[in-house]
């Protein structure tokens, strides 16, 4: 559903949008269960498991590399055409209900279009 190579279109993090410079430099590759991420100057690495039974569906990320290594994030995504939107909560913390990181709801939001 979600494996590919992919391309940022739009994101937020903690409440504020990403920067153009930053939407420009990163990609996503998802291949089986694990990731590659480049998201500006970090990159992570790692493996995920997804739930499509649930709505929405939900994704828990486990990486290896980066920022969050060792940690396990905890998320809902959709896939929609060439679109693939992840909201992420912050380590430790109670899954999202909703895409977006305004008012505190989550810590990272990104839409990502297929290459």
């Amino acid at each position: 559903m979600i494996e590919g190579k992919w391309t940022l279109i739009s994101g937020e993090k903690d409440g504020q949008d990403v920067s153009d410079a930053d939407l420009q430099q990163s990609t996503l590759e998802i291949v089986g269960n694990q990731h590659s991420v480049k998201l500006g100057d970090d990159v992570l690495k790692g493996t995920h498991t997804l739930d499509s039974d649930q709505n929405p569906m939900t994704i828990d990320a486990t990486d290896s590399e980066g920022p969050f290594a060792g940690q396990t994030l905890l998320g809902i995504f959709k896939a929609e055409d060439d679109v693939f939107t992840v909201c992420f909560a912050a380590p430790g913390a109670d899954r999202p209900t909703e895409f977006t990181t305004r008012n505190g709801k989550a810590t990272i939001l990104h839409q990502w279009k297929r290459a």
